[in-house]
């Protein structure tokens, strides 16, 4: 069975990324040293998704080794870009139904980005939504969604941390 999971950081009012697609907002949360079920989520990964930013803002920090090594990376783009960092990075150019019929058994990660989501969301590829709420409003910049599908959820977990994050697990009804 394959899983579509988006893992991803929010603010209060709904924004992942500022407007220039920057997460500066997130730097306090990760020098905290909390990693709010980063490693437990890491591990039970088959794959991983992203669009060709969020891609390239990936090869823009100063890595040892690639973040996802030994996972299937897809990214979806028609654009020609680098893929040297892992030979399991692949470019990919069609449908996303198509690629999820390519993807591994198991969990994979929708990391990303927003376009992207809303692609999944739109055709309801999304089984769980795994949101870390962000005690801080930016008020303007990228939003988790822009134009969601009505849609129920259903809250699986709740995690509260002490600086204030809440990690808010859902599974997507359909």
């Amino acid at each position: 069975m394959r899983e579509i999971v988006v893992y991803i950081a929010a603010s209060l009012d709904g924004y992942i990324a500022e407007e220039d697609g920057g997460v500066k907002f997130l730097q306090p949360f990760e020098e905290s040293g909390q990693d709010y079920g980063y490693r437990e989520f890491f591990g039970s990964l088959s794959a991983v998704v992203m669009g060709s930013k969020t891609y390239e803002q990936l090869l823009g920090f100063d890595w040892p080794e690639w973040p996802y090594k030994g996972l299937p990376t897809y990214v979806c783009t028609k654009r020609e870009l680098p893929t040297t960092v892992d030979p399991q990075v692949w470019l990919w150019p069609d449908s996303v139904e198509e690629l999820v019929q390519q993807l591994p058994e198991g969990r994979t990660w929708l990391m990303g980005g927003a376009q992207l989501i809303d692609s999944f969301n739109a055709t309801g590829l999304v089984d769980r939504l795994m949101l870390a709420v962000m005690p801080v409003f930016l008020g303007r910049g990228i939003k988790l969604l822009n134009q969601p599908p009505p849609q129920q959820l259903q809250l699986e977990n709740l995690t509260r941390y002490p600086d204030g994050v809440l990690m808010l697990d859902y599974i997507l009804q359909r």
